[in-house]
This record gives C-alpha cells, structure tokens and sequence, in this order.
C-alpha cells in the first residue's frame, strides 16, 4: 500500500501532472467556485458545476495542455539561454577587460616605482662621488663654503611635502603677493591661493587643504599676517623653495 501510494505522489510531483493540473483549475475556476461556494442543495450544487464543465474541460484539454507545457519547458529554457547569453558574454569581456586594465595600471605603477628607486640610487652615487671631489679641494674657505650651497640645494630637493601642500604653496606665487587667504562663509569653507579656490567640495576636502596650510606654517614657508589666522603670506623660503621645485 505505501508503494502505491509514494507511486502516486511520485507521479503528481512530475512537471506534466503539475501543468495538467494548473491547466484542470485554469479551465474549470468557475465550476469550481460554485461547487464550493454554493449554498444550494448538493444536487443544485453539482447541477451548476456541470453547466460551467465538460469533458473537454474536465479532462481533454487539461492533460493536452499539460504535455504542450511539459514538451515546451526544455525548448523555452534553451531560448532563454540564447537569449541571455550574449548578454553575459558581454559581462565577461567587460569584466576581463577591466582586470586587464587594472593589471597593465599595476605593471605601470610598479615601472614608475622602479624608475624612481633607481634615479634615487644613481643621485646617491653622485652625491657621493661630488662629497669625495670637495674632500680634494685645498682651501678650506672655499670648501665650507661649497659644502653649505650643496646642503642648501640639497635640502630644498630633499624636502617633503604633501601634494595639497605642494598645490597652495604653487598657486599662492601666481600672484606677486603670494598670499593664502582662508575663507569662511556661510556657502561654506575654503581657502584661496592665488586665483585658485581649495577645499571647498566638502569639510573632508577643505580639512586635506586646512591641514597643508597647517603644514607650511610648521616648515617655515608661510607665516600667518596679523592674529585672526585667515592671511597668510609665503616667506622667503617659501618663494625660493617653489623655485626649486
């Protein structure tokens, strides 16, 4: 008995008797609700299920319909593969093409690193040679004297500085007054240099550029003018140093 019994479910659970089904309640929803909803005799009940059914309702075009659906599904699935895959192949390039940017970017970047440690190493090399050719020299007036010129060049080429800070110290000497001015509005918060206009997309930019400033002070480059911190002039290193770089 429990043989027969998965055997049905088995069957009822296969694609053709799942459609057939759906197809059965498609064809028949009126008979149906009347069956059930009706609140006539049984006999009425049945009466009215018959006049919204026949067999074809019943029991033809149900089980057609759903060997239609079950033949169908296979082939519908395939077109669907069709159609999706170009535009999955399309995802692919586009996502291979992307690696492939990102790798040739890495490649460049690590060139440029290279090239950079290698013209530091070469710089290295001929300080020193130069620091062996000073030793040769017999005055010694004239050799402290070259000593402190190639310490100078070789402290404003040795300088580190941030790139915000490097932008503001530029753009404030395309003016003659090399001024920095920090503005605070009620639109908002920047700081102008020169003819140019810092930090204010966002508080997190203008506090990159905040910061830059703060950093010039510090080295010496700029000096604030008067005591409410919003002028700021470049010192004489600060012009000799933008001449340097």
């Amino acid at each position: 008995m429990n043989d027969f019994v998965d055997a049905i479910n088995s069957r009822l659970k296969s694609p053709y008797f799942g459609y057939a089904i759906l197809a059965f309640l498609a064809f028949n929803w009126r008979g149906i609700f009347l069956l059930l909803t009706s609140s006539a005799a049984p006999i009425e009940r049945l009466e009215l299920f018959d006049s919204e059914t026949s067999c074809w309702s019943l029991a033809v075009l149900p089980l057609v319909v759903g060997a239609i659906v079950a033949a169908s599904t296979q082939w519908l699935k395939y077109l669907f593969l069709l159609i999706a895959r170009k535009p999955l192949e399309l995802i692919d390039n586009s996502n291979l093409e992307a690696e492939h940017r990102k790798f040739i970017r890495q490649a460049e970047l690590e060139k440029v690193r290279s090239d950079l440690a290698a013209k530091r190493e070469s710089e290295l090399i001929e300080r020193a040679k130069r620091d062996e050719s000073i030793d040769e020299l017999s005055d010694e007036s004239k050799k402290k004297e070259l000593q402190v010129e190639i310490n100078k060049i070789r402290k404003e080429r040795d300088i580190k500085l941030s790139d915000a800070a490097r932008e503001l110290l530029i753009a404030a000497t395309s003016e003659e007054k090399g001024t920095i001015l920090v503005l605070k509005t009620l639109a908002g918060e920047s700081i102008q240099a020169g003819k140019k206009a810092f930090g204010s997309q966002s508080k997190r930019d203008y506090a990159a550029y905040d910061a830059a400033l703060r950093e010039l002070v510090a080295a010496g480059y700029v000096k604030p003018v008067g005591h409410k911190g919003e002028i700021y002039e470049l010192t004489h290193e600060g012009w000799q140093l933008v001449d340097a770089l």
